[in-house]
Formats: structure tokens, sequence, C-alpha cells
């Protein structure tokens, strides 16, 4: 396997495991109001983006592009409200695992509408994760 794969996949996986914490924590002592100073900081930290990817530069513009990426931001900011919301009323060990089920989603719409063919690996990796989030929601 590619190395950046893996280190990229370590990265998520330490940022958002922790995040889910500090989510969990962010909620207990603000409320529903760390949602909002979470996508504020999202905000600044974005020329950091230009800083680490420089190929991002000249911006390119398409319209579909930009559409598409508006929406991109609303649904992952509706997401994350939904994330949030539902952090106020049960535990986090519920609820972050509950969240990583998303994937499936994205492979089934992917095999649906872009027509990448999931792996018979990768259909026993959704199988499995599906599993998982059971076990660590019981």
């Amino acid at each position: 396997m590619n190395w950046a794969v893996i280190a990229g996949g370590l990265g998520m996986f330490f940022a958002w495991g922790i995040w889910g914490l500090t989510a969990k924590i962010a909620i207990k002592h603000l409320g529903i109001q760390s949602l909002v100073w979470g996508q504020v900081a999202a905000i600044a930290i974005f020329p950091l983006y230009f800083l680490l990817f420089k190929e991002m530069l000249p911006l390119k513009m398409d319209g579909v592009g930009i559409a598409w990426s508006l929406l991109t931001g609303a649904l992952g900011i509706l997401g994350t409200l939904f994330l949030y919301l539902t952090l106020r009323v049960a535990p986090a060990s519920i609820v972050i695992p509950l969240s990583a089920l998303y994937p499936v989603v994205t492979v089934i719409l992917a095999y649906l509408f872009l027509h990448e063919e999931p792996s018979p690996t990768r259909v026993l990796g959704v199988g499995f994760a599906l599993i998982a989030v059971w076990l660590l929601t019981k």
C-alpha cells in the first residue's frame, strides 16, 4: 500500500478520534455553540491549505465545480450539526461510532453514480465496519 495513504489514514484516525472526544467536551461546556466555534476555527485556518498545498494556486473558477464545493460544505456542516445535536443527548462512545458509518453511504453512491466497482474485500470491509459499529454501541 502507498505510504502516503497510510500516513493520511493514520492522521485522520487520530485527529478524528480525538475530535470525537473534544466535541463531546465542548458541547458539555458550550452547548451547540461549539458548532459555531468549530466552524469559525475552520475558516480561520483556511489559509493554511494554501501554504501546505501550493499546487492549489491559482484558484480554478468553474461554476459547476464551485456549486458542488458549496453543496459539499453545506452537507459537511449539516452532518456536523446533526452530530453535535446527537452528542447533546447521547454518549460519545455511541454517537461517534455511529457517525463512522457515513462511508457506507459513500461506497453505495460511488457505485451507483460514479460506477466505481467495489472489490469483494471492500464489500467485506463495509460489512465488518457495520458489525464493528454495532459492537461498539452495545
